[in-house]
């Protein structure tokens, strides 16, 4: 909806040329003082994705210790604040990795392509588990399965698929890194087994 207004009030020529067509859409139908309110407001937007983003991601780490499919000190809660403080830490060194080494742009598609490779494989696993496993109670009915999960899967490998064409190095290095924890998957779990 966002990007049909965005089409409606600007012309594709000064779309393609602003790094802030919200912002711009906003100072256009609302005078200056709309567009810094606009802009404040996607500000706060991003703020309270990355405190979930913080938030989640030592959650995720810890999860996958107690599995001993991560470091087994990820899975030590701090005894005085009772927070995941070297799931923290670790994702803060990540996240820092990642700043030193590229621009937003190539952090951007290294993100886009990991995320919409996984969300594939998420819906495709869907529609795998429930082939496999037909007797299961299923307390939530898919609205038009199997095709709306058959759409999102081929959408998602479109999007995907476009990446890896039109951003091929960033979409490479993205693969790689995911590519890199299937071995140290398999040597993990042989370690724990």
């Amino acid at each position: 909806m966002a990007n049909i207004a965005y089409m409606r009030v600007l012309p594709i020529e000064a779309i393609a040329a602003s790094d802030r067509t919200g912002a711009a859409v906003a100072e256009r139908t609302l005078g200056q003082a709309g567009g810094a309110i606009f802009s404040l407001t996607i500000l706060l937007s991003i703020a309270g994705a990355i405190n979930g983003f913080i938030m989640t991601t030592p959650r995720l780490l810890f999860a996958m210790a107690q599995d001993h499919l991560m470091f087994q000190k990820l899975a030590e809660i701090h005894p005085r604040y009772q927070t995941l403080s070297l799931g923290i830490a670790a994702q803060a060194v990540w996240t820092a990795v990642l700043i030193l080494t590229g621009s937003f742009e190539t952090l951007a598609s290294y993100a886009m392509i990991a995320a919409w490779f996984f969300y594939g494989l998420t819906v495709a696993g869907v529609a795998i588990l429930r082939r496999k496993y037909p007797d299961r109670a299923r307390p939530y009915r898919m609205w038009g399965y199997p095709v709306t999960p058959a759409l999102f899967v081929l959408v998602a490998l479109w999007f995907v698929g476009n990446t890896w064409i039109t951003q091929p190095g960033p979409s490479t290095v993205a693969f790689l890194i995911i590519a890199s924890g299937v071995p140290v998957y398999f040597i993990w779990r042989t370690r724990h087994a």
